[in-house]
């Protein structure tokens, strides 16, 4: 049993001056893992020793139980240097957020014996299946979009499990990497390339049900694992507020993209010798995007001060707060991706270039919006859906939503 008398002393500040230590070594890399289409192995060793992924992780095994609100101010670092390793870090330190929320069984399947293990996660692919058996399920397909897999000792897979009555159960269930039959090299897109967010293929592999929680017991209010961990951050609910990590991850790769034009057209002169920082349109630009940025952040902040109030009680938010979170962080997404296009027009003919950090990053922010929680059409329909009283149309997201 881990010692639950355990302290970790470490403080969002030293996250965050961490994170941005990296920055400058972070975007030398970027180039080289947007060809591997993976991280290397020094900056997740990097991002252990620096303690990025016990920040949620329980502080029955050496984690730090910092807010929630914390993995902005370190996505807002590291996503300046590689929105690729930004992406990483958010999701594998998500996935320890979300374990914490599991009964205390499966917290000790992962870290009782491996203090330092990471959990990445993965959707089913196109004809993966799950049978019930005897104390548990069998999975058997390919599950993909697997970000940072190649660092973790376990995949949180999710599984929608067959109802006699009624639609799928979603479950979200731990697999251990030595379960994995094989490694499916399918990774190739124009954004995030670096992530190696690949497929792994799963042959009739048992899964426990104490390795799972069912997403109707993460909506907010207490969970298994609050039960064991007392703090208000294993309350707060999933899939209102956990699609912050994509969110935070978009503002730190916009960020980014600011940074360098500012540094850019600080020197930069036009053909006639005419010095583009003194020119009302560029300067226009600069600051309309950083004003969305602020306001990006703005948002966020707001409901993750929010979500923590309400967490702290025993309440689970209500549907209001639910739509309206949901909606805040796809528009701040939103609002970073029209930040890095406003600049578009500023980066000329070496903005376009494949290794430009600026292009890097229009083609990072986009990758990092089209997660399907940050669609922005989909969030703002359904908080007008709730607004109205209409019917929801993804009730997953509001347990107690009217239905057809």
């Amino acid at each position: 049993m881990p010692d639950s008398g355990q302290t970790a002393e470490t403080s969002r500040e030293e996250l965050a001056e961490r994170a941005r230590d990296l920055v400058p070594v972070l975007r030398e890399r970027a180039p080289q893992a947007e060809k591997d289409r993976r991280l290397p192995d020094i900056t997740h060793q990097e991002f252990l020793e620096a303690g990025f992924f016990r920040m949620f992780q329980p502080r029955r095994y050496g984690g730090y139980e910092l807010s929630w609100d914390c993995i902005l101010d370190v996505a807002a670092e590291l996503g300046r240097g590689c929105g690729s390793s930004c992406w990483v870090f958010t999701n594998l330190t998500g996935q320890s957020w979300i374990n914490g929320m599991k009964c205390e069984q499966a917290q000790d399947d992962v870290w009782a014996d491996n203090p330092d293990a990471v959990i990445a996660s993965s959707f089913p692919g196109k004809g993966a299946s799950v049978k019930v058996v005897d104390g548990g399920w069998v999975a058997d397909g390919i599950w993909g979009f697997s970000s940072g897999i190649d660092f973790a000792d376990w995949s949180n897979v999710q599984l929608f499990v067959p109802q006699e009555n009624g639609p799928p159960q979603h479950q979200f269930a731990l697999v251990p990497k030595t379960d994995f039959s094989e490694m499916v090299d399918d990774w190739n897109p124009s954004g995030l390339a670096g992530t190696g967010s690949r497929s792994f293929v799963l042959e009739n592999v048992f899964i426990p049900e104490h390795r799972a929680i069912p997403a109707a017991q993460v909506q907010g209010g207490p969970t298994p694992g609050s039960a064991v961990n007392p703090n208000p951050l294993y309350k707060i609910p999933l899939f209102a507020m956990g699609t912050k990590q994509f969110a935070s991850t978009a503002y730190g790769v916009a960020i980014g993209a600011l940074d360098s034009m500012w540094a850019e057209l600080a020197t930069r002169k036009s053909v006639g010798g005419i010095k583009l920082s003194e020119q009302g349109t560029v300067q226009a630009r600069v600051a309309e995007a950083s004003a969305e940025l602020e306001a990006a952040r703005a948002l966020m902040q707001e409901d993750f001060r929010e979500s923590n109030l309400v967490a702290e009680t025993d309440d689970p938010p209500t549907q209001e707060q639910r739509a309206r979170w949901r909606r805040n962080n796809a528009f701040a997404g939103k609002l970073c991706v029209q930040a890095v296009e406003r600049l578009f027009p500023l980066a000329g003919g070496r903005g376009l270039g494949f290794d430009s950090p600026y292009q890097r990053a229009v083609r990072d922010v986009h990758a990092a919006t089209s997660q399907n929680s940050m669609a922005w059409d989909v969030a703002a329909i359904m908080y007008a859906q709730q607004q109205f009283g209409a019917v929801i149309s993804d009730p997953r997201y509001f347990p107690d939503a009217k239905k057809d």
